[in-house]
Order: C-alpha cells, then structure tokens, then sequence
C-alpha cells in the first residue's frame, strides 16, 4: 500500500520490511515488526514524513523509509 492511499486514523498491518539491516533494527527497536499494527496520524504532505503510532508510541519516518515497509489495511 502507499503512502498516499493510507489516510490518517486508518490502521494496518505490517507485512514485510525492506531495506538494510540498520533500518530493520531501528524499526524493531522501536517496537515494528511483522504483524505490527500501526495507526497514520496527521502527516502534512509539504514535511516529507510520515507520522504513525505503533501501540501508543509516535513515530515519524522520512516518506522513502516508510514505503520500503509494506502494509495491508485493517
């Protein structure tokens, strides 16, 4: 799924991750991983990030970061 067609407030699950083996680390000490449910919030489109939350926590990643992660909506 992109990043244009998860819409803040919708939820869904983390399916795979690509990327280096730092941003899978980073990912996972921040609590993603496989099966992960995460949750958009607002994310203006002239910042260049994506805001999520993943079980209470704010996150925010660089919109190139966050496509190599591939969810499925809820």
């Amino acid at each position: 799924m992109t990043n244009t067609a998860f819409k803040e407030g919708e939820k869904a699950i983390v399916i795979e991750i690509h990327g280096t083996m730092e941003f899978r680390n980073f990912l996972l000490a921040n609590g993603i991983s496989i099966g992960t449910v995460i949750t958009k919030n607002y994310s203006p489109s002239f910042s260049k990030l994506t805001n999520f939350s993943v079980a209470g926590k704010m996150i925010s990643l660089r919109n190139t970061d966050f496509s190599a992660i591939d969810l499925a909506k809820i």
